[in-house]
C-alpha cells in the first residue's frame, strides 16, 4: 500500500466530498497564523476548474492519494466566494465557518501556507471579554447569504462521420473504327513480239511450259497491349465554414422584499 501524503502534499490531488464524490483538485493549504496548523484549503471549481472554493479541514482524512471532507460537493460549490492567495479575514473566515455549520477552533486570520505572517493578529475570546466595558452585551452579528446561480453556454464542436467514399476500377469495353492502308501485289500481263535477232536466237520449241508465281498482300490485324494513360489521386482536405447554434440559458434573479413596521409604511420591492 502507498504510504499516505501529508495536507501540504495534496496540492494538486482530488477532493472528495463526503458521497465518495470528485469535487476538483486541491489548489491550496491555508494555516493558521497563530497555531500554524493546516485550517483550510481551497479547491478548484467551476465549469472549467477557474473558481476557488475554501473548505475547512475539520473532520478531513486522508485516503490513499486523495482528501476526503464530511461536506457535500453542492455544499462546497456554494460557499462564499473569496481571493485566494493571501489571507482570510476574521468575517470571511466566520462567514464559511457559519456556511459549514462548522464551530471555529481558533480566531484569527488565516495565511496561504509557504506564507505564515509574524504580525500578531486580534485577540483571544478571553482576553476580549475582559477588556468589554461592564454591562455590554456582545452583539451578535446578523447576516444571510444567497448563492445567485446562472447557466453559461459552452460551445464547441464534435467531430462526426458524415460520409464514406469508395474508390475503384471498373473495365468496359467501347468499339473503335480506323481505316489502315495495305499493300498487296497484283498479276500484270505485258506482250511484246519477237522480231529480227531475237527470233533467231530464241531456240524455244513448242510444247507445255508452267511457270508458277507467288503473290502477296497485306491484311490489318488488331494487336492489344496495357499502357498507363494517368494517376488518379484522392485525398481529403478540410473546408471551414461556420454555424449558427441557438439555445435558451436560465439565470436567477434575486429579489428583496423589504417591511417597515411602522404606520403608513408600504412594502416595498427592490
Amino acid at each position: 500500500m502507498a504510504p499516505q501524503l501529508g495536507i501540504q502534499e495534496l496540492i494538486g490531488h482530488k477532493l472528495i466530498d463526503q458521497d465518495g464524490n470528485n469535487v476538483g483538485k486541491i489548489g491550496q493549504v491555508y494555516r493558521d497564523d497563530q497555531t500554524h496548523q493546516p485550517t483550510w484549503v481551497t479547491v478548484q471549481t467551476g465549469l472549467f476548474g477557474n473558481q476557488e472554493s475554501f473548505v475547512p479541514l475539520a473532520g478531513a482524512e486522508i485516503t490513499d492519494q486523495d482528501l476526503r471532507v464530511p461536506f457535500s460537493k453542492s455544499l462546497i460549490k456554494d460557499s462564499p466566494r473569496f481571493e485566494a492567495g493571501g489571507h482570510l479575514s476574521p468575517e470571511q473566515e466566520a462567514q464559511l465557518y457559519r456556511h459549514y455549520g462548522v464551530q471555529p477552533t481558533v480566531p484569527g486570520p488565516r495565511n496561504a501556507a509557504g506564507d505564515v505572517s509574524t504580525e500578531e493578529r486580534g485577540r483571544t475570546a478571553e482576553q476580549e471579554a475582559r477588556t468589554r466595558e461592564p454591562g455590554t452585551v456582545p452583539r451578535e452579528e446578523e447576516e444571510a447569504s444567497m448563492t445567485r446561480s446562472e447557466e453559461q453556454a459552452r460551445i464547441g464542436v464534435e467531430r462526426t462521420e458524415s460520409g464514406r467514399a469508395h474508390v475503384r476500377k471498373t473495365v468496359e469495353s467501347e468499339p473503335f473504327e480506323q481505316d489502315v492502308p495495305v499493300r498487296r501485289e497484283e498479276l500484270r500481263i505485258e506482250r511484246e513480239p519477237v522480231t529480227g535477232e531475237e527470233r533467231s536466237a530464241d531456240t524455244s520449241r513448242i510444247g507445255e511450259q508452267e511457270e508458277e508465281i507467288t503473290l502477296h498482300e497485306e491484311r490489318a490485324v488488331i494487336g492489344k497491349e496495357e499502357v498507363p494513360v494517368e494517376k488518379v489521386r484522392i485525398s481529403k482536405e478540410e473546408v471551414t465554414g461556420t454555424e449558427r447554434v441557438r439555445g435558451e440559458l436560465r439565470k436567477e434573479r434575486i429579489e428583496i422584499d423589504e417591511e417597515d413596521e411602522g404606520p403608513g409604511e408600504a412594502r416595498r420591492n427592490r
